[in-house]
């Protein structure tokens, strides 16, 4: 009887999805009222999901017949805490105010070999890097694949994000910033004319910002006719004063007061009018648009900007266009990988070709408890 040659077949695509297929399997069994990882929520450990998710992507490599291998990023939130493991030459970068506050390194056995998990590697889940980071409500993360890191230095990965935060040109007609509906968070806060407001509210206390973030709360006061929302007299002493001095300097770009108030409104933790002056508690009403100038004034002004708060997919499709403009250039300037060819000893000139791949999130305080149920 002959010998049955075992077919077999190379595709590092395929085993890449399966890869992150079983990791997602692994990761929605921790929202499943059904798995015991439901009552271990909060500890979840990003390199015992990859070694999981490995471990299935292998069983089915030896069943199919599979030749392929993958580097591996993962990052859970949980919290604020960001988990992440990072395997390989993908990477992980949090950007804070408009400066990097964290980044991972890539990982290689040398250089252009990077750790990767598949069938003839050694490499396992538990050679990962594993960080923890502490996040806040307004970071940005941005994860991409070697093909982002290799064609897009730091400085330009910044200022793409900039580019996205920052806005547009007033007095243009067009929207290239989603769908001008952007969901109500603390993060809108960190738009070009804002930036100057939380340094402003970091001597306030938690209820200010609560009430000014969008905290649902409430409390009522002596008389027991009107509910007010925690710390709505403090935020609204705090709006105001910053009124006096700055409603009015500002003309090209939103200002801090306007942005606040139009966030407290959007948030439902207090009228648009209310969250520039205080309610009428005698008559048990607030101000309108109508008979308050300056809250009108900042409702027409939200109208105009609110264009500059853009999507997480605007800042991903930034970075993508830019990496691929770079890798098609055989005569770019520079990159970071012509630059560590060049330490190696290896001339090499512009970007490289490489699969792109980059997503983008943007961290924001849940408004509600999520239903774990």
């Amino acid at each position: 009887m002959g010998n049955i040659m075992e077919r077999r077949r190379a595709n590092p695509a395929l085993y890449s999805r399966k890869l992150m297929h079983y990791a997602f399997v692994e990761l929605e069994k921790y929202d499943n009222i059904e798995e015991d990882a439901f009552y271990d929520y909060f500890n979840v450990n990003p390199v015992q999901i990859l070694q999981k998710s490995y471990e299935q992507s292998a069983r089915d490599a030896k069943k199919e017949g599979l030749i392929g291998s993958s580097t591996a990023c993962l990052a859970i939130l949980r919290d604020d805490e960001l988990r992440i493991a990072n395997l390989g030459d993908c990477g992980v970068s949090i950007i804070r105010r408009n400066e990097f506050i964290f980044r991972t390194e890539e990982q290689q056995h040398s250089f252009n070999y990077p750790y990767q998990l598949g069938t003839g590697s050694t490499d396992s889940p538990t050679d990962a890097q594993v960080f923890t980071v502490k996040v806040e409500s307004g970071d940005i993360v941005v994860m991409g694949t070697d093909g982002i890191f290799d064609n897009l230095f730091d400085e330009d990965i910044l200022e793409e994000v900039v580019r996205c935060v920052e806005g547009i040109d007033p007095n243009q007609n067009q929207n290239p910033f989603g769908t001008g509906n952007p969901t109500p968070s603390p993060a809108l806060l960190s738009g070009k004319g804002v930036s100057g407001l939380w340094s402003k509210l970091a001597s306030t206390s938690s209820s200010t910002i609560a009430a000014i973030s969008g905290s649902k709360s409430t409390t009522t006061d002596a008389a027991g006719s009107i509910p007010k929302k925690a710390g709505e007299n403090e935020a609204l002493d705090t709006l105001e004063e910053m009124a006096k001095d700055e409603i009015l300097e500002s003309t090209s770009e939103l200002s801090p007061i306007a942005a606040a108030a139009i966030i407290a409104a959007e948030s439902s933790a207090l009228p648009l009018s209310a969250a520039l002056y205080s309610l009428n508690t005698s008559s048990g009403s607030s101000s309108s648009l109508h008979s308050n100038p300056t809250a009108k004034a900042a409702y027409l002004e939200k109208q105009k900007y609110v264009r500059k708060i853009p999507e997480p997919n605007v800042i991903s499709d930034a970075l993508a266009k830019r990496a691929k403009n770079v890798a098609e250039d055989t005569r770019h300037h520079g990159s970071p990988f012509q630059s560590r060819a060049m330490q190696e000893g290896l001339y090499y000139q512009g970007g490289k070709q490489d699969d792109m791949s980059v997503l983008v999130a943007i961290i924001k305080v849940a408004e509600d408890s999520p239903d774990r149920r």
